[in-house]
């Protein structure tokens, strides 16, 4: 199944899409929009295996959870140009927390991001029953601020732990960033 948005189409990442997901997130040059020296020191660049183990188990390249989670390769023209996944296992009923990174910088700037976003928004409304889109990006990390209020992202005073299950409170009830770090960006999709 194909999502088609404007200017991209939302194409279900494999598990052999896996390695690549992961060079582009950590392995690439848009690395240092959010994690390792300089800007993020206190946020060390995962491994493949701390990838695969701690932040994108096999579901999100198998499809076999879809209401815990699941990702998307961002393609234009056939090409591949970035991820974008939803997980919704953490948080309270009918919402999903969204992320998205581009494989490279040629790709940024150019609304493949903000297409993925909208689409991904629109897929999840009708597909899911989804009302409440989450991303928490760092405070410091403004260009995606920017393209996620482009978006219909906007900027909330709640904490993390606001939209977080009991369970989930202490593991991600600061975010990726720390209580003051983070940024939490909310969109509300009508039903």
């Amino acid at each position: 199944m194909i999502v088609k948005g404007n200017c991209i189409d939302l194409r279900p990442a494999t598990l052999a899409d896996r390695q690549r997901v992961y060079d582009w997130c950590f392995q690439s040059e848009t690395t240092k929009s959010h994690s390792g020296p300089p800007d993020y020191p206190e946020i060390a660049i995962a491994t493949y295996q701390e990838f695969c183990d701690d932040y994108y188990e096999e579901y999100y390249f198998t499809g076999a959870y879809p209401e815990k989670g699941r990702g998307f390769l961002i393609m234009n023209n056939q090409e591949a140009v970035g991820f974008i996944s939803y997980s919704t296992y953490h948080l309270k009923p009918s919402s999903a927390e969204l992320d998205i990174w581009m494989k490279d910088e040629t790709n940024c700037g150019k609304g493949f991001g903000n297409d993925a976003l909208r689409t991904l928004s629109d897929y999840l409304q009708e597909e899911l029953k989804i009302n409440l889109l989450l991303i928490a990006p760092a405070n410091k990390n403004i260009r995606a601020i920017k393209s996620y209020e482009k978006a219909g992202f906007q900027r909330t005073d709640k904490a993390m732990n606001t939209f977080l299950t009991e369970e989930y409170q202490l593991q991600y009830g600061c975010g990726d960033y720390g209580v003051d770090g983070t940024a939490i960006l909310v969109k509300h999709l009508d039903n």
